[in-house]
Parts: C-alpha cells; structure tokens; sequence
C-alpha cells in the first residue's frame, strides 16, 4: 500500500512517498517547493493570497500522489499554521479546493515524530531539528516527553528580530548567539559531556549541509557528517565572507535568508555541547508521522484516492494520539465542492433544475411579440390611450371647415368701421 504525505512548514511544502508492506517501508519519492507563509502574513491572518498560494502548492503536491498511484494521503501542518488566527478558513478553503483535510500538528507532537523519525541514532545521541517557526530539541535515547524540547522561534523569526539586511553580519550574529544561549538556558538544555552524537533534521539543515559540502569539498561516502572544526570555519565565512552569497546561491538557493542564521544556531548547540561531529538525518516529521500511522500509534484526517473521500478516524485506544484540530472523529465523506456531473447525469441534472425552477419575470428588455400578436397589440394599445392634446403648431383645417371660417370671418365688422362709427 502505499503511503503519501504533505508537510505544510514555514518555508516550504514537502512531499513524501512510501510503500508499506507490513513492517517493511520503502521510500518512492520525495519531494520539495519553497514557499514562506510568513511572507503573506496580514497582522496574524494568512492573506487571501497566501491562502491561494498555499491551496495550489498543494494541488500540485496531490496531483503527483495521482501519479505515482498512492492510496491514501495525509496532509499535516507544523508550526507555519501554530501562529495564524485564521486557521479555520485556511482549513475549509484547501478541504474545499483539493478534498483534502489539514492535520494541524501541535509542538509535542512535532517533537515526537522528530524523535521516532531518527530514534536509530540510539542512545547518548541528540536532535535538533531547526525550522522557520520552531525548533525541536529530542534526546534519541529517552521516549517519553522529558527528553524533548519544543523552542518557539526558528530561523525566520530571528531574521526578522536581528538580521536588517539579507545576511547577519558580525555584529548581528553575535546577538543572535547570545539570544540562543540564553533561549538553551531557560529551556533546560544540557552542556558538555551529556551526549557523544549531536543529529540535526529539517529542510533547513539539509540545505546547511550542501552549503558545507561545497565549502569542504565533502563526498558522499562521509554520510552526512560535518567536522565541527570546519563547519566552525563555514560559520564565519558565512558571517564575514566576500563570496557567502555567492556559495549560498550555488548549493542551496531556495534557503538564501535562512542558511546563515541556522548555521549560528547549529554552531551555539554543538558548541554548548562539546560535538565534535555533527550529523544531518533526512529523516523528519513525515516520516516520523508515517512510522506513527502505520504503528496505529497516531491517528489523523486522510484522504482515500481510490474512494475520492477523505476520512477522520475513530479513536480506539486510549494510548493512541489523535492529532489536535481533528479531534476523534467517525469516518466522514469527502467535504467540499461538489464532483463534477457524469456525462448521462448532466441531462436529467439540467432537466431537473429547470423544472424545479420558480416561474420569475424576465428582467430586461421585453421579448419581440410574434406577428400574428403584433397587430393585437397595437390595436389594443391605441383603444387603451387616453385622449391628449397635440402639441405644436395647429393642425391644418379640414376643406369643409375652411369655408365656415372665412364666413364667419367676413361677417365681422372691420376695425376701421367700428373706429369711425365711434367717431361720429
């Protein structure tokens, strides 16, 4: 069977493939496009444009699970939709233009599948998984909720608090240090000696690592793995370096505002504790969230492509999560627009409706009456006008009224006449 997932974050939407067969798990096909919520932010709402640009990406996304002939997907949004105060319309307007259903996953939960995703490091090991909005610190040896961490800030946020222009320079990558330190302090972190094997995870450090590839020359035999002694060199050529930009745009373009800061970021937390090696895992909150799902351990909205439905499962088990925003919900038909009509339904369809139609007056001109009516009418209308007086000048006299007129006019005494008999 297989599995899809679209990953809805601060700086991007990702998709993942994978078939499923019993306990065993194959990746199919990845997939990644930029796209910054934050960007289209009014206030704390997701603009009208942001919610189009967000309902098309994922289009795009569900139109490659079409191809690749995926069964079921599950569409989950971390931290990007944790802030926003329209959430609700954000939900209702992609249920409404793909059929699909938002799984709205909380900071524990994002922690937690961050933990399940990479808990193969073992134990003595940590992950940081550094993202737009939020950052997730998970000891890889504890399961329980005592071995994670959920920060409420992330790349984005620092950028906008510290970063005046498109990179941190020196003055501004030292704040944004000494505001981390502190943020590790109050959260409880540890320091040195605590763990052998620091893991970072995210988009974000993916690309902080083809960054530091090209700048060492890195292969791939070295699995991902950054020398803390080099990437400390990365960290300040990223901060000083004439050509920072320029490396940036040549290993990691899409990630041009955010690899700099993560690079500081990354460097306090190995620092704080003594790594000497740092690993990147391509493993994340996907796939985390898929293991969790196929382990009946967490239960979430998803859509059925061969039913062209979407459902919200049940809760069975006391122990099982339900993702919050969907709630324990009976299994529910697809919402949102109607499926367009079959061929042979779209006559009876449009016979139906025009029957059922109320009779209406048409508005507009008045239809052009047929011949045989025409003369009906004009009769009708003629009898029906009242009689009025003709403007204008005079009508000319009729031949029999002349000749009374000028009589008439003949029997009257002159002017002159009456003047003179006056006279006299």
């Amino acid at each position: 069977m297989k599995f899809s997932i679209i990953d809805v974050s601060s700086s991007s939407i990702s998709l993942l493939v994978a078939e499923i067969a019993g306990a065993e798990e194959e990746t199919v096909f990845r997939d990644r496009a930029s796209l910054t919520l934050m960007h289209y932010l009014d206030g704390r709402c997701l603009s009208r444009r942001g919610i189009q640009k967000l309902t098309d990406a994922v289009s795009v996304m569900k139109e490659k699970c079409v191809s690749l002939g995926a069964d079921v997907l599950f569409l989950i949004s971390t931290a990007a939709l944790r802030a926003i105060e329209n959430f609700e319309e954000v939900h209702a307007a992609i249920l409404d233009a793909t059929g699909v259903p938002v799984n709205f996953i909380d900071a524990e939960t994002e922690a937690y599948c961050g933990y399940v995703a990479n808990r193969g490091y073992g134990k003595g090991a940590v992950l940081m998984d550094i993202g737009g909005a939020s950052i997730e610190v998970c000891d890889l040896g504890k399961e329980d909720a005592s071995g994670r961490r959920c920060l409420n800030f992330g790349v984005l946020n620092l950028h906008e608090k510290f970063v005046r222009k498109i990179q941190p320079d020196a003055e501004e990558a030292k704040a944004i240090a000494k505001y981390v330190d502190r943020k590790f302090d109050k959260a409880g972190l540890p320091g040195e000696g605590v763990y052998g094997k620091v893991v970072l995870a995210g988009a974000t450090n993916l690309a902080l690592y083809s960054v530091y590839a090209e700048y060492a020359g890195a292969k791939e035999e070295d699995g991902r793995t950054m020398r803390y002694k080099k990437f400390k060199k990365l960290v300040k050529h990223l901060v000083t370096g004439s050509g920072r930009s320029r490396l940036i745009l040549d290993a990691a373009p899409e990630k041009l505002y955010s690899v700099g800061i993560a690079a500081i970021v990354a460097k306090a937390f190995a620092k704080r504790l003594g790594a000497e090696t740092i690993a990147v895992s391509e493993n994340g909150v996907k796939e985390g969230y898929l293991r969790l799902v196929c382990e009946g351990k967490l239960h979430g909205a998803f859509y059925d492509f061969n039913k062209d439905e979407c459902y919200a499962l049940a809760e069975t088990d006391p122990a099982v999560r339900t993702v919050k925003g969907e709630g324990a919900q009976p299994a529910t038909k697809r919402r949102g627009r109607k499926p367009a009509a079959k061929p042979a339904e779209e006559g009876e369809a449009a016979a139906k409706e025009k029957a059922e139609a109320p009779a209406t007056k048409r508005r507009g001109r008045k239809p052009a009456a047929k011949p045989a009516e025409e003369g009906e009418a004009a009769a009708k209308e003629k009898a029906e006008a009242p009689a009025t007086k003709r403007r204008g000048r005079k009508p000319a006299a009729k031949p029999a009224e002349e000749d009374k007129a000028a009589a008439k006019e003949e029997a009257k005494p002159a002017a002159g006449e009456d003047a003179a008999k006056g006279e006299e």
